[in-house]
């Protein structure tokens, strides 16, 4: 199980590369899966992704001491801490670190995380301390520097610009900026193109899951 997880998320990092890679000659072929697989793995942050997906592994199996070991690797190379209670659906991106994510928190499949961006909880005087988080839905960008705080939802396919802050609830389909985020208009995304142009490992891994968001 958690192999298949930790695939459908390299998966998505491959959807997501811009490498072009030749299907012949085989030569060009191997080397620019190779050059692709070493972007993923030492320029990106599925290894960070991966690790948190050990990390639930391992707590399952109460080997709390080793899962705590993956958080300290995660947290020194890439700058990425991902609390023990977020539940993530399939195809998480981490775009290149320095991000949290902390607290009872619900991530749907084929989330985009950019740098610097934090998703957790909120201590406000309007809403008092929860331990609760967001609940993000499928087919989710989020952009860098942006916040996400408390128990808000953020339905299926948004764009969250760069810098923003999101406190209140994002209905699905829409595009959000400012702080507090507003609504600007509708995701271009939806319109068609990015499922036209999806690539047939997310299109796959997509109708395997059916309408499940998390894992």
């Amino acid at each position: 199980m958690v192999l298949k997880q930790i695939r459908d998320d390299y998966d998505a990092y491959v959807d997501a590369a811009f490498k072009v890679v030749p299907e012949r000659p085989l030569r060009d072929h191997l080397q620019a899966r190779a050059e692709r697989a070493a972007a993923i793995v030492f320029d990106g942050a599925w290894p960070a992704v991966a690790l948190f997906r050990l990390k639930r592994w391992l707590r399952e199996r109460k080997l709390y001491a080793l899962g705590w070991i993956c958080d300290v690797i995660s947290r020194t190379f890439w700058r990425v801490f991902i609390g023990h209670n977020v539940e993530a659906g399939p195809g998480l991106i981490i775009a290149h670190g320095h991000v949290v994510i902390d607290g009872k928190c619900k991530l749907g499949r084929d989330v985009q995380i950019s740098p610097f961006v934090t998703i957790g909880l909120s201590n406000s005087a309007r809403i008092g301390f929860s331990p609760y988080g967001p609940t993000i839905g499928n087919n989710v960008y989020i952009g860098t520097g942006a916040k996400v705080l408390g128990p808000v939802t953020v339905g299926d396919n948004v764009r969250i610009g760069a810098n923003a802050v999101v406190i209140d609830d994002v209905p699905p389909d829409t595009t959000v900026v400012g702080a507090p985020a507003r609504v600007v208009g509708p995701n271009p995304w939806t319109a068609g193109e990015l499922a036209a142009f999806a690539p047939k490992k997310r299109r796959r891994r997509t109708q395997n899951n059916g309408a499940s968001s998390t894992v």
